[in-house]
């Protein structure tokens, strides 16, 4: 990797607090989703979940897709994302070096509801949404998430409340460099159209002990 590339850009600390459009699919794929060793599949091993964000204001504003599973470690559970592409070299920075998510830089071209993610190396996907707003009230939820930073597990929980309609989320191009292929469809579809999110911290796990911790309550 070239030292252009490893230049650091500078990217503002944790917590961060965003609003905007999030698309949300859990897919079934034609093959089982590997994970890492260490983790371990929550619930099905072949659910995919795919996000497409748009972060409008707040800390950052940029694109953002991820795909990954849903995974455990010990007695922590979240998604797990292998596969994660921005538009902001900031957003992309701050994500591995704060919360251990291997983000990428890519392009995010959009007409209409429909947007077309592409990095150096081609077509990522294509996918098509339901952009209408949501008119029911506000909702909270957490949002788990585990990665990995400079060896170590790392788990974050997002606070997020949002208005929730339909995702109306359609593959309709998806490129082989991915192990796995979904359906066209989700099982099941989330929009958050719109909603309000603060990401905070991670904290370090001690993969030993959460593993004694799940053992004991077993």
């Amino acid at each position: 990797m070239s030292q252009d590339y490893e230049r650091r850009v500078p990217y503002p600390p944790a917590p961060w607090r965003s609003s905007g459009r999030l698309w949300m699919g859990f897919f079934k794929t034609d093959v089982p989703v590997q994970l890492p060793s260490g983790l371990k599949p929550f619930l099905n091993p072949r659910w995919l979940v795919v996000t497409l964000v748009r972060y409008l204001e707040g800390t950052l504003r940029y694109d953002e897709l991820a795909v990954g599973p849903l995974a455990r470690l010990g007695a922590r559970f979240g998604i797990f994302v292998p596969y994660i592409w921005v538009d902001s070299e900031a957003s992309m920075w701050g994500g591995r070096r704060i919360w251990g998510v291997p983000k990428e830089m890519a392009v995010f071209a959009w007409e209409g509801d429909t947007v077309s993610v592409t990095d150096k190396d081609g077509l990522i996907a294509t996918l098509t949404v339901d952009t209408q707003e949501a008119r029911v009230p506000k909702i909270w939820m957490p949002a788990p998430g585990l990665g990995r930073r400079d060896g170590q597990w790392v788990f974050t929980i997002a606070t997020m409340s949002a208005r929730l309609g339909r995702s109306g989320m359609h593959i309709a191009e998806w490129s082989p460099r991915f192990p796995y292929r979904p359906g066209e469809r989700p099982m099941l579809g989330i929009g958050a159209k719109p909603f309000w999110m603060t990401v905070p911290k991670p904290r370090l796990l001690d993969v030993e002990r959460e593993t004694r911790n799940v053992k004991r309550e077993t």
